[in-house]
């Protein structure tokens, strides 16, 4: 199904002619990536499913998942970043705004389908790695108190975030699976879930401080979900710039600057970061807000299916064909990037 198909008009933006052309084997390499990255996601899941079924685990794994990712406490904090975003918009939006509709669609489809699935695949991981990486695997540090661990863990998985951001902009492959999250004009707290399913993998490196660090105290359950949390509030359609403490910990107006439509300066993409603005700062990503009227969002010529052009019937064949996109040979996000 093509994009003219569903009814979807494109803003102005950069002209078929003007796009820079791909050579065939270029694209053949990206979509070929593509579904490597799918069939390996597909293996570490068998795997995954195999180890937990074998040791009685799998609905205790999938119910600690739910709980840190998509549970009761997320919810409800999600739900009261919606009101505040209704108190003070950056951006006034309609109460029940289309945008905001699929990408709650999204998130229904991450807590039923994506994280029981994504619970297979890193179990999986962390199969492969005991058995084919173990030297990776430090033995318990009894000289190091379990309360540094438990930070470096956590500290770990924000830095191998980071840099799975970063190649997810990097990598033509990876950018057709990240460019759906990209696509989003209306932002909201909502669009933290806007996510293409198999784009999940390409963070599976984020597991690697557990896995290395983690017989030297697991990491407690509640300071995933705060992580998670904080994960989520910074694609809130708020000004909040957290003042001094954005320098520190990345905010909504900080993080809508990775979003905005047009790139600031020469560097293209910045502000990468998931929790923390020091990876951006190190790597000379960071720029910091002003108070300056909040940025458009999206991608440019919407390389990507939306649902704000198309007819209210044609909607969810539009999230069908957001999914199915980065599976084409020829995908129109293979020159947003």
């Amino acid at each position: 199904m093509t994009i003219s198909e569903l009814g979807i008009t494109r803003p102005p933006g950069p002209s078929s002619s003007s796009e820079p052309t791909l050579r065939p084997a270029t694209r053949m390499r990206a979509w070929l990536a593509v579904l490597g990255l799918g069939a390996a996601a597909v293996w570490l899941g068998y795997v995954g499913l195999q180890a937990l079924v074998a040791a009685g685990d799998l609905s205790s794994a999938l119910a600690a998942a739910r709980d840190h990712s998509a549970g009761p406490v997320l919810i409800v904090f999600v739900s009261v970043v919606l009101v505040a975003e209704r108190l003070w918009p950056a951006v006034p939006r309609p109460l029940v705004a289309r945008a905001h509709l699929v990408d709650a669609a999204y998130f229904g489809i991450f807590a039923v389908m994506v994280l029981p699935l994504l619970t297979l695949v890193q179990t999986g991981l962390g199969v492969e790695v005991e058995a084919h990486a173990r030297f990776l695997l430090l033995s318990h540090l009894s000289m190091v108190p379990q309360l540094v661990v438990i930070a470096t863990i956590l500290v770990g998985i924000d830095a191998m975030n980071w840099a799975a951001h970063v190649a997810n902009h990097r990598s033509l492959a990876l950018w057709r699976l990240h460019a759906l999250h990209h696509s989003q004009e209306d932002m909201s707290v909502l669009t933290t879930f806007r996510t293409h399913p198999l784009v999940h993998a390409s963070y599976l490196p984020a597991l690697l401080p557990v896995l290395v660090l983690g017989a030297g105290g697991t990491v407690p359950g509640a300071a995933l979900i705060v992580y998670a949390c904080l994960v989520t509030l910074p694609h809130a359609n708020l000004r909040w710039a957290f003042g001094p403490l954005g320098r520190i910990v990345v905010s909504p107006a900080y993080h809508r600057l990775h979003h905005i439509a047009v790139p600031i300066d020469s560097r293209g993409s910045v502000n990468f970061g998931f929790v923390l603005v020091c990876w951006d700062q190190l790597a000379h990503r960071a720029i910091f807000p002003t108070n300056a009227a909040p940025c458009p969002t999206g991608i440019l010529g919407r390389p990507v299916p939306l649902e704000q052009g198309a007819a209210r019937r044609a909607v969810p064949q539009v999230v069908l064909a957001q999914l199915a996109q980065p599976f084409r040979l020829h995908a129109a996000t293979d020159v947003s990037s």
